[in-house]
């Protein structure tokens, strides 16, 4: 009477009733006030430079956010000094991301079908290694984060978007980049860089934030790069904050009822009540700014209710498809 079941059809429309429920990830490159301004480091841990960041921002007061890989600049799986660099990172109040596992640009991930070990894999990785689970992701290259044209490409950042937001993400793009990978120790061409977007006239602390873009990888940014860009924005007028301040979210999707792990949680609430607008919002960046007094700590009843409704949500969804492919 009906026509035979196709699993590779069903399978699909599972797929897609579940895209259909899923939040996407928010994606936020500046931040909620004026005045901010964050350091951001990618492609860490490496143990020979992360701890002289370290010293640096210690020096100036300044927690900066560290977004890490497995397989990089070090190897997690297998050297003890680079998982006692993220260690000592997290203890020293600086927020922990995600940079995938292998540094792998999200496009070529969902290509080669790599997305569960770039994304999932490093998430239970951080978790093992400081025993929360992290809210926040910079996806190597921006890929995925982006205003796309090409068909192709803007249906890839969807997929990572539904990817990420279903796993607790937030997307942490840079609004001014040092291109310190590029200029190493020549920090006029730095500066000159970050000038693109500080010096133009129509900006200032007034009215503008900015995330900013780093590697902790380099002995030339540890060294020279950090503190000489330090200076420099501290000159313009800006306050440094961390990660969590400026954006109003959590750097972390759980927490620990243990004590010391409390203690970690850089900033245990962020009570952020101010319903300025930012001019430079005009970027991608949501998350409620007129609400933000709420507290960091997760509310884990309302946060497993919410997932509940969510998966009872795509079962049903699926369950409608699938009959409707078998009666038509």
């Amino acid at each position: 009477m009906f026509p035979r079941i196709n699993l590779k059809f069903l399978t699909l429309t599972a797929l897609l009733a579940n895209s259909v429920v899923a939040d996407k990830a928010k994606i936020y490159r500046n931040c909620l006030k004026p005045g901010q301004f964050v350091l951001t480091f990618d492609d860490g841990p490496n143990p020979e430079t992360t701890p002289i960041a370290l010293d640096v921002l210690k020096k100036y007061n300044i927690k900066g956010t560290f977004f890490i890989n497995a397989h990089n600049w070090s190897d997690l799986e297998n050297d003890p000094s680079a998982v006692e660099t993220v260690k000592k990172t997290y203890a020293a109040g600086h927020d922990i991301g995600s940079h995938t596992y292998n540094h792998k640009d999200l496009f070529e991930a969902i290509e080669e079908g790599s997305m569960k070990e770039n994304v999932d894999d490093m998430t239970d990785k951080i978790e093992e290694i400081i025993g929360v689970k992290p809210a926040y992701f910079r996806p190597p290259c921006g890929n995925g984060a982006y205003v796309e044209r090409d068909p192709h490409k803007k249906e890839m950042s969807e997929m990572i978007q539904e990817y990420l937001g279903e796993r607790g993400y937030n997307i942490i793009m840079w609004g001014t980049d040092t291109m310190d990978w590029q200029y190493k120790e020549d920090v006029d061409n730095v500066i000159a860089t970050l000038n693109e977007q500080l010096a133009n006239p129509n900006v200032s602390p007034k009215t503008h934030s900015f995330i900013t873009l780093m590697h902790d990888v380099y002995p030339s940014t540890v060294n020279i790069v950090l503190p000489t860009v330090i200076e420099y924005v501290q000159s313009l007028g800006y306050n440094f904050v961390p990660l969590s301040e400026c954006i109003g979210v959590s750097p972390y999707q759980s927490t620990s009822n243990d004590e010391g792990n409390q203690n970690n949680l850089n900033n245990g609430e962020i009570n952020n009540n101010s319903n300025e607008n930012n001019k430079n919002n005009s970027t991608i960046i949501s998350n409620n700014a007129n609400n933000n007094s709420s507290t960091i700590s997760i509310n884990k009843e309302a946060e497993n209710t919410s997932n509940a409704i969510t998966l009872h949500s795509s079962i049903i969804l699926s369950i409608a498809i699938a009959i409707l492919s078998l009666l038509f």
